[in-house]
């Protein structure tokens, strides 16, 4: 029979995943750095593996810690949500804003798990390019951002932020045999277009424009339907449209993303737990 799990040693873990750090994960948890580092050596005990690689550049997940780490924030998730919340006096509003990138199949998921877990909860969702979604973020019609940090403009440190890989996909994972490679891109202006653009270039692969559109749901279904290549985060990929071979095509550099939470709703802990729930899913994704 295995042993019991302390859900504090998973709360720990899933801090330190987020801040990439010891230090910060410690203040939120409001510890003492060596206490918690005797929590992470405490599960790693427990799993009978080394689930920290430590660094000067900070604590990161080793692949087995990223194997836990879904499970430590579903846990840790569920526990918190057994605790009976005291009655509201009116439901109250969380809003969200999504960049289009990062709507597939996982944060459609979130949103629909937290909406059924916290009936008290008003949740509205926006999807829209990220500068309109900053400037939304900044007149405080957004309680919760997802962005990328690079272009939104927002001088707030954000609450994480990670790399998700960028992978080239095509209909059955096949390239193109032609001397002008077919790409399928997001229309301008646009960041990962850029990168591809950028890459074929440096490699000196022809290539021509055959789609193009600023909706992802366009993009996805022209890459499906065999049109071209293009780039899009891993969890697209399905039957029908899958990453190429590696060494295909140049590598694209890792997309970042980050969560902005408004600092007068820092301690509200349903933004708390929707920000982790978020944090665990597009951590699947990370490069």
């Amino acid at each position: 029979m295995t042993a019991d799990i302390d859900t504090a040693l998973l709360r720990a873990l899933a801090a330190v995943a987020r801040h990439g750090s010891i230090n910060r994960a410690a203040a939120e948890l409001g510890r003492s750095q060596p206490a918690l580092s005797l929590q992470l050596r405490k599960l790693e005990s427990h799993c009978g593996q080394t689930l920290l690689r430590r660094s000067t550049r900070g604590v990161a997940l080793t692949p087995a810690g990223q194997t836990l780490l879904p499970y430590a924030e579903r846990i840790v998730s569920l526990a918190e949500q057994m605790v009976p919340a005291a009655p509201a006096a009116a439901p109250r509003l969380c809003r969200v804003g999504l960049i289009e990138d990062v709507v597939s199949q996982h944060l459609p998921r979130v949103l629909a798990d937290f909406a059924a877990t916290h009936p008290g909860l008003k949740l509205e969702a926006k999807v829209a390019p990220g500068r309109e979604l900053s400037a939304a973020y900044r007149r405080e019609e957004l309680d919760l951002l997802i962005a990328n940090p690079r272009l939104c403009g927002l001088a707030q440190a954000p609450a994480w932020a990670m790399e998700c890989a960028l992978p080239w996909l095509a209909a059955g994972g096949v390239c193109p045999e032609e001397d002008e490679l077919p790409l399928v891109l997001f229309a301008a202006p646009c960041s990962w277009r850029d990168a591809m653009l950028q890459a074929l270039q440096l490699a000196g692969r022809r290539h021509r424009v055959v789609f193009e559109s600023s909706s992802l749901l366009a993009v996805q279904a022209a890459l499906e339907a065999g049109l071209g290549v293009g780039a899009l985060l891993p969890d697209v990929a399905s039957g029908k449209l899958r990453p190429l071979p590696p060494d295909s095509l140049p590598a694209l550099p890792p997309v970042p993303l980050a969560l902005y939470r408004r600092a007068d709703r820092a301690g509200d802990p349903d933004l708390e737990t929707l920000s982790r729930l978020f944090f665990r899913e597009l951590s699947r994704l990370s490069a």
